[in-house]
């Protein structure tokens, strides 16, 4: 039985341990929550501002950590220059894909800590309601999800100019970065924006529907800006990405339905350009490169957001549990 027909949530927190240091938890505490507002229960509003900033430094910080040796090495191999870089000619280089990556994928770890260190929630209360992430609940998602998602980057590609493949070492470089690292980075913008800022936003609200909405605006809005596009259709679409990626979490209970969708959409749109050497221009986020055709890729996030809230309908992973904390709580 899930736990949304749970008729006594209070047996089911009692499950969990208690070690005798750790503060009898409240009514509230004890009362089974979505996803997003899982923490709510612990005390201090201040928990949720640190939250968020911990992402947005991590971002900042780590990106400009992981992209000096990148240019470096970019420099010795002679894939750049000196004077390229300081005057600003920037070449998206297999070394710099992978700095991008793993300062993004180390948001997944940073995630984890600092809701323990803020919350005093273990790590993997997380990735769901569970308490883990459900990879049995991941891989059903993919039947259905992988093949849709597959289909239409498949169509985008056919009807798109398409340049020769060149298997240079630049190409194979770039094309084993993607395919190795971009799961991680995918699944580290989740574990951030939908994880730990959503989240914390919605800690502060004690109705779950307020809570939703207003944690929704933030995460998507800084999902928005992090992606620094200055076209109008790009952040409407990055808008929509959010919005559609935080419903499937609330849906389903948890980040796997995002995190999938999330890998489903960046792997399968980087592995062509990789291979066709365009890469340069599928982070060309300037104004005047989107357009009305952006509608396309919106209503497939919104359709395979739906599919996932499908699914979970129908296959009744548990949507609400309680996320067991070592802090007072109201």
């Amino acid at each position: 039985m899930t736990a949304t027909n749970d008729p006594r949530p209070d047996d089911r927190a009692a499950e969990v341990p208690l070690p005798p240091d750790r503060p009898v938890p409240t009514a509230a505490a004890l009362e089974p929550r979505r996803y997003h507002h899982a923490l709510r229960p612990v005390v201090g509003w201040w928990r949720g501002v640190l939250g968020i900033l911990t992402v947005v430094l991590t971002v900042l910080i780590l990106g400009v950590v992981f992209s000096i040796p990148a240019m470096l090495i970019d420099i010795a191999v002679g894939w750049t220059t000196v004077d390229d870089l300081a005057s600003g000619t920037l070449v998206f280089t297999p070394t710099l894909m992978l700095a991008n990556n793993l300062s993004l994928a180390a948001l997944i770890p940073v995630s984890m800590l600092m809701q323990w260190a803020l919350y005093g929630v273990r790590p993997r209360w997380l990735s769901s309601v569970e308490g883990g992430f459900r990879w049995r609940w991941f891989w059903r998602l993919a039947l259905i999800i992988a093949p849709v998602m597959a289909i239409y980057v498949a169509i985008s590609v056919l009807t798109s100019p398409l340049d020769d493949v060149t298997l240079d070492a630049f190409t194979i470089g770039m094309l084993l970065v993607v395919v190795l690292t971009t799961p991680l980075q995918s699944a580290g913008e989740e574990y951030g924006a939908r994880g730990l800022v959503q989240r914390s936003v919605s800690g502060w609200f004690a109705s779950a529907r307020i809570a939703f909405v207003v944690s929704s605006l933030v995460s998507a809005a800084l999902f928005m800006v992090a992606h620094g596009a200055t076209d109008m259709w790009l952040n409407a679409y990055y808008l929509c990405f959010a919005f559609a990626m935080g419903w499937a979490a609330w849906a389903s209970g948890g980040l796997e339905a995002p995190v999938l969708i999330h890998i489903c959409n960046n792997l399968f749109l980087l592995i062509p350009p990789a291979l066709m050497g365009q890469t340069d221009g599928v982070f060309d986020r300037g104004a005047g490169v989107g357009g009305v055709e952006m509608l396309i890729p919106m209503a497939v996030m919104i359709l395979v957001a739906g599919i996932a809230v499908w699914l979970a309908r129908r296959r009744r992973p548990a949507v609400v549990g309680v996320a067991p904390t070592r802090y007072r709580t109201r």
